[in-house]
């Protein structure tokens, strides 16, 4: 392959990647959108909101099959295996400007995929804690469960608080 065709194919693959960086980053946005919706409470559009994450996740896939093909083509031409093109051996590799734009991709990448662990466990605190919440308004209304009603020796637990009214749980 030539220069003139190697440049070609390094150039689709940084396009490539910006496109996939921007899916990454839409994905960020999705998170803490979610992350808000569940730290307000507002629990009506807590469903839309993950449905909007699961979104962004299925065109995420679609980005990692187009990087993927456009990887494939720039390890052929170098005569490498896909699996050893790292972002880290493409910055070491590329000539420039390629190997400032593959850099700058491998720090964003890296510096989103801390953020998005980072904002998904928060998000998964939030959602247990929601779910608890929503079993102890349920326990006040309708009593807690059967279950919880007897003691181990299979005696029946004194100690069990009858049902609520609703307007008094609320």
């Amino acid at each position: 392959m030539g220069q003139h065709a190697l440049h070609r194919e390094l150039e689709t693959l940084a396009d490539t990647l910006w496109a996939e960086r921007h899916v990454v980053e839409y994905l960020l946005f999705k998170l803490i959108t979610a992350k808000l919706i569940l730290a307000a409470d507002e629990r009506r559009f807590v469903t839309p909101a993950l449905d909007e994450v699961e979104r962004m996740v299925t065109a995420l896939r679609s980005a990692e099959v187009r990087r993927a093909g456009a990887l494939e083509t720039v390890a052929r031409a170098w005569s490498i295996h896909v699996d050893a093109l790292t972002l880290a051996e493409l910055a070491e590799r590329a000539p420039e400007p390629f190997g400032a734009v593959f850099r700058d991709h491998r720090d964003a990448f890296q510096a989103l995929a801390s953020e998005i662990e980072a904002t998904a466990q928060e998000n998964r605190k939030l959602a247990i804690s929601s779910l608890t919440h929503v079993r102890e308004t349920i326990d006040a209304l309708a009593g807690p469960p059967a279950g919880h009603t007897y003691t181990a020796s299979g005696r029946h637990d004194a100690t069990t608080t009858s049902a609520l009214r609703l307007d008094e749980v609320l």
